[in-house]
């Protein structure tokens, strides 16, 4: 495994290698527009790598690491259960990094993306991990003029969604669904007034599905690419793309994806579960330019009950009715019990 950690454009290709990542909370498309990006025929963007996260957190991203950081940082990376994702031989991932002089935590990352880039014959990588909007100033100090896509939905469809995976923790009231989506928009606010304001870009998912090449145009001219026709049918990628154990959970990337893709919670949720998302979400997805359905401002006061009520009363409630399943399901067990 021999990893460059620079390349030069080829003949005609645009000058720029700085990469980008495209963040925001989970079911937001974001696997979709990566596989629609990667199919440009100088992107690649590997399968969600997460491993900067802790590695950010753990050491410092502005001077060399010492051999036993070096040490515990390819730890951190070969160790996390995704890593098999990265279709990447741990020793020869080894190997490489022993290669590299002085190396920074930066230099580490590149090994992984620069293995993509050569494997696909690409000029350019990309990230696709969502959660990395929580690090946004230390990739942007890591990677000198990447920009970032945030891809947003309709935070109602994202709750529902997360529901209908099995990631559901808020039970009926699907309360607990909205956060990830509510730390993303707002960490969003904070990033777009800051000094990274002119390298983050909003996209909507709604925008993407209902006006694709457009949109794709709109990113494309973002990060410096030329628009290529051959984004626009990325279906035929989905398989080489995205990681075997995770394609159960994106059945539908095969399929035409249009304007029933928008707004599905207006059919698919409940009337407790609308209400609830509206209570918690209510304000940015204004902020966003979504429609409400509980607009007025006399339902300010039952919202902010139900908000009350979801985070200090529910979780007494659950808490004592899953005490007393785990009770029962004990009593039962017990030798000579009915």
């Amino acid at each position: 495994m021999t990893v460059s950690t620079h390349e030069a454009p080829g003949p005609g290709q645009a000058a720029t290698t700085t990469p980008f990542f495209i963040v925001g909370s989970g079911r937001c498309g974001s696997t979709l527009l990566r596989v629609m990006l990667a199919s440009h025929s100088r992107l690649t963007i590997p399968p969600e790598t997460w491993f900067l996260i802790p590695l950010v957190k753990r050491f410092s991203i502005d001077r060399s690491l010492i051999p036993g950081e070096v040490e515990a940082a390819v730890a951190t990376i070969t160790s996390d259960y995704r890593w098999p994702d990265m279709k990447i031989d741990a020793q020869g991932f080894r190997q490489a990094v022993a290669r590299l002089t002085e190396p920074r935590v930066r230099d580490l990352a590149e090994v992984v993306y620069r293995w993509h880039v050569q494997a696909e014959g690409k000029a350019r990588w990309g990230d696709k991990t969502p959660v990395y909007i929580e690090i946004v100033p230390e990739l942007a100090l890591m990677f000198p003029g990447s920009k970032f896509i945030h891809l947003v939905r309709d935070g109602r469809d994202v709750a529902k969604s997360f529901k209908s995976t099995g990631w559901d923790s808020g039970g009926r009231w699907l309360h607990d669904n909205t956060r990830e989506w509510l730390k993303a928009v707002t960490l969003h606010w904070r990033w777009v007034h800051s000094e990274f304001r002119d390298r983050i870009l909003l996209i909507r998912y709604e925008d993407l599905l209902l006006d694709m090449e457009a949109t794709l145009r709109r990113i494309c001219h973002f990060i410096g690419e030329e628009f290529e026709p051959r984004m626009l049918t990325w279906a035929d990628k989905v398989d080489e793309q995205v990681p075997e154990r995770e394609q159960v959970r994106h059945t539908k990337l095969k399929l035409t994806i249009g304007a029933e893709g928008v707004a599905r919670w207006r059919h698919e949720m409940s009337a407790r579960e609308l209400f609830v998302a509206e209570a918690f979400m209510g304000s940015q997805l204004s902020r966003l330019g979504y429609e409400r359905h509980y607009s007025s401002p006399l339902w300010a006061p039952a919202f902010a009950l139900t908000r009350l009520y979801c985070r200090t009363v529910l979780p007494a409630v659950q808490f004592h009715t899953r005490a007393a399943r785990f009770l029962l399901k004990r009593l039962r067990l017990r030798p000579g019990s009915a």
